[in-house]
């Protein structure tokens, strides 16, 4: 009988299964991780992005009830100096000019 040499098949076999090994990893492996990373990413991106436009949106109606106040505050501010303008130095800020409403609260009198 012939002897078979076991250390050059011990040599073939780990060479086979580390080659088998590499085919794997790189054909089925590393694909189905990139696969599977892709998704996530896609997915997280897209609820970054929803929650970037919510903040954005919630920005934008908090801006448009800001600027809603300030134009109030200038109507307001623009009605009191044109009170001013016409009361005489001797009338009260709380007098009003004819034909217009009190700045008086109702229902108190003056002091």
């Amino acid at each position: 009988m012939t002897d078979i040499p076991l250390p050059d098949v011990g040599n073939l076999t780990a060479t086979a299964i580390l080659g088998w090994y590499a085919w794997h990893t790189a054909s089925k492996t590393i694909p189905g991780l990139l696969t599977s990373f892709r998704e996530e990413m896609a997915a997280h991106r897209e609820e970054l992005r929803a929650n970037a436009e919510a903040f954005r949106n919630e920005m934008t109606a908090e801006r448009e009830r800001r600027y809603a106040d300030s134009m109030a505050i200038v109507r307001a501010l623009d009605r009191l100096s044109n009170r001013l303008a016409l009361l005489p130095e001797s009338a009260s800020l709380m007098d009003a000019p004819a034909g217009e409403k009190p700045l008086r609260p109702e229902g108190r009198s003056a002091r």
